[in-house]
């Protein structure tokens, strides 16, 4: 019969409290070799460069999703900053928008504060809040009325030159019909030689036309017309337009000849209303 080994039965192994105290010990005992001597750098540099390849392929994974993560989330925060460039811009259009409009407003007022004095009347300012919607008619409404002392008839002037006159009053805002309605007509002369005409609106306030006139009559591109005062309701002196076109006869005696206005007609927001100084009182006179 074959003999069969058997183990020992007074053998005793060393159990896990004592492994685990021995390999507390073996492990002090090396860090402490580490730390004074630096024994095991060696072994540290060998393990790291044999595990740099495995450190590399798993961390391959969690870069790629850390850069897919990054991209995303770089892609919505430009996406916000651009919507943000975006309104701030539009932003700046508009004050850019209003700022040239106060500029205007205000080099306009400016103009207006500096119209030269008249013997015959003064100047008062005026908003324009409303055109008149009327494809007929060239009309505006201006926020002085007759609680501010103002009447029909006046006229209304800016910086540059005749714009109409006051033709209806109400108590807090008159209506103002602009020289270059159908309606409209003014008579004026022209400064180079003195000739008495009369300009008329055509409708547009780019354009006036002096209707009826005489084909010998002295007037050419380049003139420039002013108020005459004859009609007492404008008073002489105001620029009113200047010459750009004339027209011969065409199956009528008369010719024709179309002038740009010289005021603001249309444009400005602010006009100038001159308000007709009263006559002084009559000098009582001495009796003998």
């Amino acid at each position: 019969m074959p003999h069969t080994p058997q183990a020992h039965l007074f053998v005793r192994e060393m159990g896990l409290p004592a492994r685990f105290v021995l390999y507390v010990l073996v492990c002090l005992f090396l860090l402490g070799l580490d730390a004074r001597y630096t024994a095991l750098a060696w072994l540290r540099g060998g393990l790291n460069s044999a595990l740099h390849p495995l450190q590399q392929v798993l961390s391959t994974p969690w870069e790629w999703s850390q850069e897919v993560a990054g991209f995303f989330v770089t892609h919505g925060a430009l996406k916000l900053e651009n919507a943000r460039l975006r309104e701030e811009r539009t932003l700046m259009r508009i004050a850019q928008n209003d700022r040239a409009t106060l500029w205007a407003e205000n080099n306009n007022l400016r103009m207006l504060l500096d119209l030269p004095t008249r013997p015959d009347s003064t100047t008062r300012v005026a908003e324009i809040i409303q055109t008149v919607p009327s494809p007929f008619s060239r009309k505006v409404v201006i926020n002085r009325g007759q609680t501010h002392g103002l009447g029909v008839g006046w006229p209304v002037v800016d910086a540059g030159g005749l714009v109409g006159q006051v033709t209806r009053g109400y108590p807090f805002s008159s209506e103002v019909t602009l020289l270059t309605d159908r309606d409209q007509g003014a008579p004026v002369q022209n400064l180079r030689n003195g000739l008495r005409l009369i300009v008329s609106g055509t409708g547009s306030d780019r354009l006036l036309e002096v209707r009826f006139l005489d084909m010998h009559a002295d007037i050419k591109v380049g003139d420039l017309l002013y108020t005459s005062g004859i009609d007492g309701v404008y008073p002489a002196g105001i620029p009113v337009a200047q010459v750009v076109k004339t027209e011969p006869p065409h199956n009528t005696p008369f010719a024709r000849a179309y002038c740009r206005p010289l005021g603001g007609v249309g444009r400005y927001r602010h006009v100038a209303i001159l308000t007709p100084l009263a006559p002084p009182p009559p000098t009582p006179t001495a009796k003998p």
